[in-house]
């Protein structure tokens, strides 16, 4: 406001929001900017520990999943300032999302093609869209219905398993930024009749349950530790998605994910000689993860926040990552 800085780079939706209501800003002096990178938008979430017998069923993780409503969490803590996050190479040729399956993809799923969503292989699968309401009963309805599939029932208000158990879990926080999403998803899960538990540990306690795996679901969200996904991905997916790391204490397979075929396409696309080949693996193994509901997903912003004095200009394309500083200019500058 008073000019002591020239651009500021904003990462806080509230203060994006509303922190710009102020004279040079209403006069154009200050500009805000959003860059939009073509990179890949990587996975924040809610991550389930298959190790947990509750959560082997991939129905019982994509019910979970489908409950929370992440409209009501935008418009209510965010300023709508996010977009939903469809799949872990979104936003790039990488990803499944908005690309349909290739028949080279389709060749290297083999007969795991068989088990996948249509909507998937299509690339217009995308999470359930609410009401905004917090307990749009469409959604609702269809995960309970989901559950019943999987044996689920509600019993005196309790989701029950075929084992006679109310269905509860605990998730584990380490901020209040979780803390405060977690709440969110405690009151839909209630809906259900799902009893969702909330502890905070402190870091040290975190990370040692983290390490071994010690927990029913965590929270992954920036700026901590998330699943960043790159243009270049490699051998790092070993140690988050394959067999060989699920029971490795301290590696990052937090969903304790073994597939046979998520293996085989890991190894796929280490072994690509050729973009096209690299890309079409890349893209089925994207497809493989979201088929998988191992993570409940939740948002990425839709560009880079910037704000400027109008003095300050900077190229009209943006690069492949984003704004880059060096390139921009002053033109008071002598």
């Amino acid at each position: 406001k008073k000019g002591a800085v020239d651009v500021y780079l904003d990462d806080d939706p509230s203060h994006w929001a509303r922190a710009y209501d102020f004279p040079a800003a209403n006069d154009g002096k200050v500009v805000k900017d959003v860059f939009h990178p073509k990179t890949p938008t990587g996975m924040q979430g809610f991550v389930f520990n298959t190790r947990r017998p509750k959560f082997e069923d991939a129905r019982v993780r994509q019910a979970l999943s489908d409950v929370f409503d992440f409209e009501w969490v935008n418009k209510t803590l965010f300023n709508n300032a996010y977009q939903r996050t469809q799949s872990y190479w979104q936003n790039s040729a990488l990803g499944a999302y908005g690309n349909p399956a290739s028949e080279t993809e389709r060749e290297l799923l083999g007969d795991a093609i068989d088990v996948i969503d249509p909507a998937i292989l299509a690339g217009d699968y995308t999470m359930p869209v609410t009401d905004g309401s917090g307990a749009d009963r469409k959604v609702l309805g269809a995960a309970v219905k989901l559950l019943g599939e999987a044996g689920y029932k509600i019993a005196n208000g309790k989701m029950t398993g075929p084992d006679g158990k109310p269905l509860a879990f605990e998730i584990m926080t380490t901020n209040e930024g979780q803390e405060k999403l977690a709440l969110a998803y405690q009151h839909t899960l209630n809906l259900i009749g799902v009893e969702l538990s909330i502890r905070t540990v402190d870091d040290a306690q975190y990370q040692k349950r983290l390490n071994t795996f010690d927990y029913d679901m965590i929270v992954l969200l920036a700026p901590g530790f998330w699943y960043q996904s790159s243009l270049s991905p490699g051998a790092e997916q070993i140690w988050r998605w394959d067999s060989r790391s699920r029971d490795v204490e301290g590696t990052f397979n937090f969903a304790g994910v073994a597939s046979a075929d998520v293996d085989r396409m890991i190894n796929d696309m280490l072994e690509a000689r050729s973009t096209d080949h690299f890309t079409d693996s890349v893209r089925a193994f994207d497809r493989l993860l979201v088929n998988g509901h191992y993570m409940l997903p939740l948002y990425h912003r839709e560009g880079q926040w910037v704000a400027r004095w109008n003095t300050i200009e900077h190229p009209a394309e943006t690069p492949i990552y984003g704004y880059q500083l060096p390139t921009w200019w002053d033109q008071n500058a002598q």
